[in-house]
């Protein structure tokens, strides 16, 4: 299933959104818009697997998804939320290489593919994209760096006082139906319980407080000085 031949202003928008396609003008937008596959899923399904063959780029239209590993134990550890406007794949899209990890929808979602094939046509028809893909994977390359940084020299408190600054970048204020503790754990790479001992380190400390179904920063300068 295509697009709709329709090159709306949510369209573009959310094809300008992407790192990748900023240097292009409408034309070239609306390229894009031609290359792009429509999928549906709903919540709980899985969209591809690690080692599979790389379905290509993948944006979030609607809903929720999470990228995420499995170790060889069954354990889940998720690596990045996916909310509408967010994309992931791109190395796959890119070198033709298997996918990294493994994505679902945690609600019903609607998402776009960008297969490699039309990423090579793209890339041919737009050579500008080269340069820009270029600089965008370097980027990624220092976030990878960052995160196993924080994976693997911060405690689960600093990993969760990192965690806490992130999502709460646009407020001071986290749902608590949005990240379960289990969710966190699975993202911080540790156990539920580890997690609860660490929030309570923190609410301890003053740096937060629980109010019902809400997770509220008090300060985030003293959640910074743990990282």
């Amino acid at each position: 299933m295509t697009i709709p031949t329709l090159f709306d202003v949510q369209t573009k928008s959310l094809i300008s959104g992407i790192p990748y396609f900023q240097a292009l003008d409408d034309d070239g937008l609306r390229s894009v818009a031609q290359e792009i596959i429509v999928r549906h899923y709903s919540t709980g399904q899985v969209i591809f697997l690690e080692g599979e063959p790389g379905r290509g780029l993948h944006l979030v239209v609607e809903g929720l998804g999470k990228i995420y590993h499995m170790s060889s134990e069954g354990r889940e550890h998720i690596l990045h939320l996916l909310r509408p406007g967010n994309f992931c794949n791109e190395v796959a899209a890119v070198d033709g290489g298997p996918n990294p990890a493994n994505l679902a929808a945690i609600e019903d979602s609607t998402v776009w593919v960008v297969t490699k094939d039309s990423m090579d046509r793209l890339r041919r028809q737009y050579p500008q994209l080269n340069d820009v893909i270029i600089n965008n994977l370097a980027q990624h390359s220092r976030h990878l760096v960052k995160r196993i940084y924080t994976v693997s020299f911060l405690s689960v408190t600093g990993r969760l006082a990192a965690f806490l600054l992130r999502e709460g970048r646009d407020g001071a204020i986290l749902d608590r139906h949005r990240w379960t503790q289990d969710e966190i754990a699975a993202h911080l790479g540790t156990v539920r319980e580890m997690v609860v001992r660490s929030f309570r380190e923190l609410e301890q400390a003053g740096l937060i407080a629980f109010d019902r179904h809400q997770i509220k920063i008090l300060d985030r300068e003293g959640l910074r000085e743990l990282l």
